[in-house]
């Protein structure tokens, strides 16, 4: 990454994700995407989060969990808001077991009023064409302190 507000982009997200501590605990990680979107969300496999040693499978906790955050993260970084986006309704399908791997999530942001964004998010593993979960969120665009809210 040659270009400065690239690599500032990918610096601004690594600071994005710290400040959540939940985020940070689950290593998740923002990251450029391959073809037709702006960036993909990447949650690394690690023993710590099997929730059925059976199988093995991913808890499906931390699966919603990548799912909503990179939602929010997503609503943050593609409208530069100075408001916070705070969750009033998600939704998540599960289409089938998250296998011991990484995760993906792409997100897509489907509208952002003045009050409202909704955004539409699904996570993957080795196959993009073989979804794992599929989720829908409507946050509320609250203004950060000091910031007003017509910004």
């Amino acid at each position: 990454m040659s270009d400065t507000t690239d690599s500032k982009s990918i610096l601004d997200s690594s600071e994005l994700v710290a400040a959540v501590p939940y985020a940070a605990y689950l290593d998740i990680r923002i990251e450029p995407a391959e073809h037709d979107a702006a960036r993909v969300y990447r949650m690394p496999y690690r023993d710590e989060l099997i929730g059925s040693p059976r199988l093995p499978a991913l808890h499906g906790g931390t699966v919603a969990s990548l799912l909503e955050l990179a939602m929010q993260f997503e609503v943050l970084i593609a409208e530069a808001q100075t408001r916070l986006p705070y969750p009033v309704d998600f939704s998540i399908d599960y289409w089938r077991s998250a296998a011991a791997a990484d995760c993906w999530c792409q997100c897509r942001l489907i509208r952002s009023g003045r009050r409202i964004a909704q955004v539409q998010a699904e996570c993957w593993q080795d196959d993009r064409e073989r979804p794992i979960a599929f989720a829908r969120a409507d946050f509320l665009l609250r203004a950060v302190d000091g910031a007003s809210e017509a910004e």
